[in-house]
């Protein structure tokens, strides 16, 4: 007699939306999960409200995708969701931060809770995003029988403040996507100076330069770093600009940013900070690859890619001592308090004024790098789901 197929479910509409954070991890995730080759035996049921876009995931058995129309996201979530399992028999159900019903799921739940910043650092929230996390995150917390979180250091926030058992709450570091390391091989082979050089023109970037990487946001620090750049090319005299590539987010005016920049480096400095904006992942590696340093001066991070990305490049990376980058980057990169400007202007001063030193840093990156990788995560992640199926037999 054939051992029945055990079927996880996953709420796989982040495939769906806009390019988030979320959709990544769970883009990866899926994808890695599809080819692994302990995960052959399993069907993973993706379930969403609109159809996920053709080619976005690999053709393979064991991925079926179904659509389930409702009302809205929230009635989806808690309900529409679960009866539809019920009908199934699925095994297991993993979601991010929001769980359905307690009592409506007929499986064991597993949530992806990436970080709790919005407890930690509430000014970061709109009021109604405020609100909703506080409400529905402590419920999945308690309903989920296992809690994957990005890192140990999230981890170990949503232990101190939570009342949760630390048996539940499983760290599970990230990867570099697939498309991104095919990228830094493809640029390498193509290497001529010229392709290089036509990214950097398409993005207005000059060399020599100082790159940061994120959505503009308070807490990704960026007035400490223009603070800091603006005194260190003052200081020492330095040639560089320093350029911010990504999307402007809530609460950022460039024109304030541009000030701070003034207020510590004159009109000079005013000119060596721009903002390309957002950049097509595919170009990121010409930008990473040209800097002379990669700056992150993040208050807190639930992970870290953009500094992962970095290294894997060979750009020499300069961090915060913020939560979870230390851990991302080992000893890989230079870190200094993520609150003392000083500290950041000597640390500019030191790296952008000694190559050799820059060159040692690219080497360990380089190195550091190669160590997270979604097929890991994935294994991870699968451990997590049989641990979890398990757990909820034994009850």
């Amino acid at each position: 007699m054939n051992q029945k197929k055990l079927r996880i479910a996953l709420d796989a509409r982040a495939l769906t939306g806009r390019f988030t954070g979320d959709r990544t991890y769970w883009l990866n995730l899926i994808r890695s999960l599809a080819i692994l080759k302990e995960s052959s035996d399993i069907e993973f049921l993706l379930y969403t409200r609109t159809p996920i876009p053709i080619g976005l995931l690999p053709a393979s058995p064991n991925l079926k995708q179904i659509v389930l129309p409702a009302s809205n996201d929230r009635v989806w979530t808690l309900a529409t969701l679960p009866l539809a399992l019920r009908k199934v028999g699925a095994d297991l159900l993993h979601v991010q931060y929001t769980t359905p019903i307690p009592g409506l799921c007929p499986c064991p739940v597993v949530t992806t809770i990436h970080d709790i910043t919005f407890k930690l650092f509430p000014e970061w929230y709109g009021a109604k995003d405020r609100l909703l996390l506080n409400l529905t995150v402590p419920l999945a917390l308690r309903q989920a029988t296992r809690i994957i979180t990005v890192s140990n250091s999230s981890r170990e926030d949503i232990l101190k403040t939570y009342s949760v058992s630390p048996s539940k709450v499983i760290a599970t570091p990230l990867g570099l996507p697939e498309e991104f390391v095919s990228e830094i091989e493809r640029q390498k082979e193509a290497e001529d100076g010229e392709p290089s050089k036509r990214l950097l023109e398409k993005y207005g970037v000059e060399p020599p330069f100082v790159l940061s990487v994120g959505v503009l946001q308070p807490r990704k620090n960026n007035r400490l770093l223009i603070e800091a750049f603006a005194k260190a090319k003052t200081k020492f005299h330095l040639p560089h600009k320093l350029y911010f590539i990504g999307k402007l987010g809530w609460k950022t005016d460039l024109a304030e940013l541009k000030e701070v920049a003034r207020r510590n480096g004159g009109d000079e400095t005013v000119d060596a900070i721009q903002f390309p904006g957002y950049v097509e992942d595919s170009d990121l590696p010409a930008l990473y690859r040209n800097c002379d340093l990669f700056a992150h001066s993040a208050l807190y991070e639930g992970f870290g890619i953009p500094p992962l990305e970095a290294m894997a490049c060979g750009a020499p990376v300069l961090v915060s001592d913020a939560p979870a980058l230390p851990e991302v980057v080992g000893n890989a990169a230079k870190i200094v308090p993520s609150n003392d400007v000083d500290a950041w202007v000597e640390a500019l001063g030191e790296l952008l004024q000694n190559a050799e030193l820059r060159k040692s840093y690219s080497k360990k990156g380089k190195s550091r790098a190669k160590l997270f990788r979604w097929e890991d995560t994935a294994k991870q992640t699968l451990k997590v789901y049989l641990e979890a199926i398990e757990a909820k037999a034994r009850k």
